[in-house]
């Protein structure tokens, strides 16, 4: 029998020899399908069928001989090359992976990886397999300084990336197939060892979940499924913008958390696309946090069809129950694409300066940012909106006190604050915000926020709200600017307060303004001196504030003016001016 295809497969080469195409596509077809128990025999009714443009039936012939012989070496090379010719690049590198795994010397299926690796964009794979070709062609280039890391960058990436506690794991590549495995390391996550991740010296893998199966991060993955990336492979340039509208995807997601007052962070992750990272004040149990994944994806933008969105699990499906998986994290060398993955800012291009923005990273309650998900389901939508709002005790605050809503505006527009101008914040918005939250959002923007020591200082907050007085003498050119006129109910020996315009019960009474007759001399004196200075400031602003009125009364031909609850009433009085209030 096996002499006979022989025969067959001779006169079929004959007649593609002589041009007569047809007639050997006929031999093909009719005697292919009965080849004896040979792989070779398949093999090379298989590569006739190359020759003859029958793609379909060349596949069918290797697939016998793979059946008769899965470790036949011609059979699995002049595979992959077929499956690399129609564009099928995850097959062709499958099979070109078996075949190094037998025979790593195998130059030619090492070189065909190598070009499959490229075509899709896995750099670092493409180098691993063929570490030769990098040296030869490498080139000169700028000098690269790598950065100090210091004690408090590692401290800061501990603790935003704390999960398992006996267990981490680093990213490989075999040098024989390029193939991405993990090692794992039984050992507590230390210094050394993100200091060679942050240095690109190795890829950090991190087990988010602890024994007591609960995490404190999570995020999201944007990327293009490999079979897009094969569709394309020759068309570089689509592909090159299917990246560009990730980008713009994973930007839209966190302007989308935005709108929620939930804290997100986008990842350029080299060929795995882009992520979308969410951080967590405590440890929930992983079931929660995936269910505020799922929330996110509901209400969250669609993506396009060439992408997908997906959330990224500490477990995986095994058929019959779950195993635990780790995570590639931030700000090392994805050595799959050989390239750094990088936070992005709002505008998609990576922060100058990674460490400083780890330090500003917030976190959030999962309950907290789980509710404001679930509040879209309703007919209200509440929190969707574009403009930046906080709680209606601040913004009510701001509203009623001009120095309290410049330093608001002036945090969140990301200018630099003094630390006077943080001091006021802290004991005025500070004492609103029940959570945290507010304080953190209003100083996130400021180029030196840090959520750690934020957080710190909030703890350490005294519960007795910023004076007027207070204020005007830390900041008086500001108060000058901004006419910091309030007028306040002083009923019980309160001291004025921006707080009293919205929650007086938290402003005590003032020992200043408690004045006994027994009280010794020094302090009479201190007390009245400070009272002094501010009356004297008082007076200063005022009179500016009457040549305004009197400019604008004297155009518009008036005599007063009303307010919501009182008017202000310019009387004549020997030629001069003379302004009263008077209650509506």
């Amino acid at each position: 029998m096996k002499g006979l295809q022989n025969q067959y497969l001779d006169l079929a080469r004959n007649y593609l020899d002589e041009g007569e195409e047809i007639k050997a596509r006929q031999i093909v077809l009719t005697h292919r399908k009965f080849g004896p128990e040979s792989p070779e025999i398949h093999v090379q009714w298989a590569i006739l069928c190359e020759e003859l443009g029958m793609a379909k039936q060349a596949q069918e012939c290797y697939e016998r001989a793979l059946k008769l012989d899965p470790t036949n070496q011609e059979c699995l090379y002049r595979f992959a090359c077929l499956h690399r010719n129609v564009g099928r690049y995850e097959k062709s590198i499958r099979f070109l992976r078996k075949l190094l795994r037998q025979n790593p010397a195998h130059i030619e299926a090492r070189n065909l990886l190598r070009e499959n690796y490229e075509a899709i964009g896995l750099e670092g794979q493409a180098k691993a397999v063929s570490p030769e070709k990098e040296r030869s062609e490498s080139v000169t280039v700028e000098r690269y300084f790598p950065p100090p890391v210091g004690k408090e960058d590692i401290e800061t990436f501990l603790d935003l990336f704390s999960g398992r506690e006996i267990g981490f794991a680093l990213q490989e590549l075999d040098p024989n197939t390029g193939t991405p495995k993990y090692e794992f390391r039984a050992a507590p996550l230390d210094a050394e060892t993100v200091t060679k991740h942050l240095l690109g010296k190795i890829t950090l893998a991190g087990y988010p979940l602890r024994s007591d199966n609960t995490v404190r991060y999570a995020a999201l993955s944007v990327r293009i499924p490999l079979r897009v990336k094969e569709t394309y492979a020759k068309q570089q340039s689509y592909l090159v913008f299917l990246g560009e509208n990730m980008r713009s995807y994973v930007l839209k997601l966190a302007q989308f958390a935005r709108t929620v007052d939930i804290p997100s962070y986008p990842e350029e992750r080299g060929s795995e696309g882009f992520r979308l990272w969410f951080f967590f004040q405590d440890f929930d149990h992983f079931l929660r946090v995936k269910e505020f994944l799922k929330e996110f994806i509901e209400h969250a933008p669609d993506p396009e069809s060439h992408f997908v969105l997906e959330p990224i699990l500490p477990t995986r499906p095994v058929g019959i129950g779950w195993v635990e998986q780790c995570i590639n994290l931030p700000l090392g060398i994805d050595r799959c694409s050989h390239r750094r993955c990088f936070f992005l800012r709002d505008d998609g291009s990576p922060y100058e300066n990674q460490f400083i923005f780890l330090k500003k990273i917030r976190r959030i309650p999962l309950r907290v940012a789980t509710k404001r998900l679930r509040s879209l389901r309703g007919p209200e939508r509440k929190y969707l909106n574009n403009t930046l709002s906080f709680p209606d005790p601040v913004e009510r605050l701001m509203s009623r006190c001009s120095a309290i809503a410049y330093l608001i505006q002036k945090a969140v527009s990301g200018q630099m604050l003094r630390r006077e101008e943080k001091v006021i914040l802290f004991y005025s918005v500070g004492l609103l915000d029940d959570d945290g939250n507010v304080i953190h959002r209003v100083l996130e923007p400021t180029p030196d926020y840090n959520y750690t020591k934020t957080k710190r200082q909030l703890e350490r907050l005294q519960r007795n709200p910023i004076s007027c007085l207070k204020i005007r003498s830390m900041i008086p050119e500001i108060t000058a600017s901004v006419d910091c006129l309030c007028q306040f109910d002083l009923r019980g020996g309160k001291y004025p307060s921006p707080l009293l315009h919205v929650r007086p019960h938290m402003v005590p009474a003032s020992q200043e303004f408690l004045v006994s007759e027994g009280i010794p001399l020094k302090e009479a004196a201190e007390r009245y001196i400070h009272l002094s200075r501010h009356v004297e400031e008082e007076k200063r602003i005022l009179e500016r504030l009457e040549k305004v009125l009197e400019k604008h009364f004297s155009r518009k031909g008036i005599s007063e003016y009303a307010t919501r609850e009182i008017k202000v009433v310019r009387r004549s009085l020997n030629g001069q001016s003379r302004w009263v209030l008077e209650y509506v």
